[in-house]
């Protein structure tokens, strides 16, 4: 993992998802952009792809740094 790779992390402040919309509240789960500052919601297709580069990384998948 590296410092700019997108992330899971608590939110430390109330937002808007720009994907889906939704209300982001402080202390929800969001995937975190570090390259471009932005959250998603948990329920977003952003977050479902940082837990799936997770998954991957995690289990030493070949594709897990893509």
């Amino acid at each position: 993992m590296y410092k700019n790779d997108p992330r899971l992390i608590t939110a430390r402040f109330a937002s808007t998802c720009p994907e889906t919309g939704r209300a982001i509240s402080k202390g929800d789960e969001i995937a975190y952009y570090p390259r471009t500052k932005s959250a998603y919601h948990s329920t977003s297709k952003a977050a479902d792809e940082v837990r799936g580069m997770q998954f991957a990384d995690s289990f030493g998948m070949a594709d897990a740094n893509w």
